[in-house]
Order: C-alpha cells, then structure tokens, then sequence
C-alpha cells in the first residue's frame, strides 16, 4: 500500500468529491482544488483549498506547489455541459493540463476519474465490456473520457509519475442528487417512461463501493498504469435497477413504455446536436436507453481485490431513506 505526504482532490465540493472527502482525508494532508467561479458559501468551512481552473494551466501549477511525494484524485469533470466543447476542454484538456502540473511538481501518483463511457457499449446484453476491449465511445462525452485516458497514459513513468484510471459505471446513493430525486417521485406517480422491454444491460456502483474502489487505485501496488472498472459484479437491467427504485419507494413498479427505436431517432438528434455545438439532455439521455453497457469487475477483483458490498435494493433503500429524511420525497 502506498502513503502520500500530501493528497490533491478534485471535484469537492461535489457528490463523488464530497464522499471521498473523509475517506482520501484518512491517507494524507488532503487540499482541494475548487473551481475560482465557484461562490465562496459553497465550500464546506474547514477545508485545505486552492483555487483554480482547469482551463488555465498558469492556476493548476500554482495548486500543485508543494505536491512533490504526494498524489492527485481528479475526479472533477463535465457529464451535462453548456456546449460540445465543453466535454473536450475541461475532461481531456483539463486533465492532461492537471497531470502536467502534477507530475512538474513531483507527484507520484494520478488517479483519474474516468467512465465507461470512454469504451461505449456492448454488441448485446450478454457481452461483458472488459478493459483490454477496443474503445469506441459513442458521444462526446465518451470521447473527452478517452482521450483524456490516452494522454494520461503517455505521461505514465512507472515509480516516477503512477497513473491510473478508474472507470465507474453509473453509480447511486446519498446524497441524492437532483436528477436522481426527479426520478424517484417519477416512480412513485407511475410516470417512469421504460425504454422497449427495459432488458438492457447496466452496470452499477453504489457509491460507498465505489469510494472504496478509487482508494485502491490510489493506494495498491498493482494499480499503476492499468485501468480498472468500477461497478458491482451483478450485472443488471435497465428494468431491474427501475423495480429496486420501485421497491425501496414501497409502491408497486409502473412504467409506460416507449418503442426502443425512439431511442435510435433521439440519438441521431444528439449527434446532429453536438456536430451544431450544441447539447440537450433529455435528447442525450433517451438516446442511450437502448444500449448494453454491462461491464466486467474482475480485473479489480482479481489485481486489486476490489469488492462491493451493496447491491441495487439495499443501495437504493439507502438512497430512499436518505432523500426522505432530508424531506426531498414523500
């Protein structure tokens, strides 16, 4: 296990930043880096914290000072931007002018937040994506995440500058984001729209479990240079993970359904969309409603002895409990 004089967090304040917040804090002198635009009543009071930007690498070199011996947890990025741009400027440049920085002031290990989306989807259901599968992401998004992985991997120097990238899958639980809450009261109202038949793979992660995974990345051995997936080892459906949400929400699971090529057409929009510059959520995500994404965990199983501790019911009773104590749902 490797120990850090000093631990650079990006993406706190956040909803995965802020999980890893306590855990990271445990490993070494933590410091965050918080975006210079954010407002000053939004970063928790006590926190070590630096002010930057991540389109400007004169900043980034002044937040990595003092960084030599220590590690870098970048886990800021851009899922729903204002345009297409915004995708490649803050998730691949961003990053690589971060690592840059990081690795000048003598860091020793990067660990980058990816996603799955870097790799796309799957052919059908029942196809596993493995790390060591040819990448062919399928949006913008997808693509920042790649080519930031690829950059990354070329600053990689074995004992000198470690790099490793974790690849969550979609993951879940407290706090419960905005989007999130949204689709829980959809559920209770019977007005969750169900893509086809809903038997898409998904892969999950709750996010305690994937805290945990991003650790390891940072602290094992067998992590430098090599890229992980991050999800539970079950490999669900989109109809499943809906009738978990149905079942922590105590009410019985009613959907109505769309035809899947609907999927396909909100795709084609998308895709024209982003060739404009420019991007629409709802187009963008009804337009992956009908891929396959199951992903396999075995290579952190096996290198990094990476194990997950909450499936999709008991995650989402958590996330449940915790949106109603906080009086977000009834």
């Amino acid at each position: 296990m490797s120990s850090y004089s000093r631990i650079l967090l990006t993406g706190a304040p956040g909803w995965l930043g802020d999980a890893l917040l306590p855990k990271l804090g445990a490993l070494g002198e933590l410091r965050c880096l918080v975006d210079r635009n954010l407002p000053a009543d939004r970063i928790v009071a006590g926190n070590n914290t630096v002010r930057a930007d991540l389109a400007d690498e004169a900043s980034l070199k002044l937040a990595c000072g003092n960084l030599a011996g220590g590690a870098v947890v970048h886990a800021a990025g851009v899922i729903h931007p204002r345009t297409t741009q915004d995708w490649y400027r803050i998730n691949r440049d961003g990053t690589l002018a971060l690592a840059r920085a990081a690795k000048a002031a003598g860091a020793k290990r990067f660990v980058f937040v990816s996603s799955n989306a870097a790799q796309g989807a799957a052919e059908s259901r029942d196809q596993l994506l493995a790390e060591d599968m040819p990448c062919k992401p399928l949006s913008h998004y997808g693509r920042s995440k790649f080519e930031a992985e690829q950059g990354l991997l070329k600053l990689h120097a074995l004992g000198v500058f470690d790099v490793v990238i974790a690849r969550p899958c979609m993951f879940y639980g407290p706090p419960v984001p905005a989007r999130h809450v949204d689709i829980f009261k959809r559920i209770q109202c019977g007005r969750l729209p169900m893509v086809g038949d809903g038997n898409y793979a998904r892969s999950l992660t709750f996010i305690d479990d994937l805290v945990a995974g991003i650790q390891l990345c940072l602290t094992h051995e067998n992590a430098p240079g090599e890229i992980f997936n991050l999800c539970d080892e079950r490999v669900y459906t989109t109809r499943e993970v809906c009738e978990a949400m149905a079942a922590a929400l105590n009410v019985p699971p009613r959907f109505f359904r769309i035809p899947a090529f609907s999927s396909s057409i909100a795709y084609g929009i998308d895709c024209s969309l982003a060739a404009l510059g420019l991007y629409s959520m709802p187009f963008h995500l009804l337009g992956e409603a009908n891929w396959n994404v199951g992903c396999s965990n075995r290579k952190a199983v096996e290198r990094l002895g990476y194990k997950t501790s909450v499936d999709v019911f008991e995650g989402y009773r958590r996330a449940v409990d915790a949106c109603r104590s906080a009086k977000l749902i009834q």
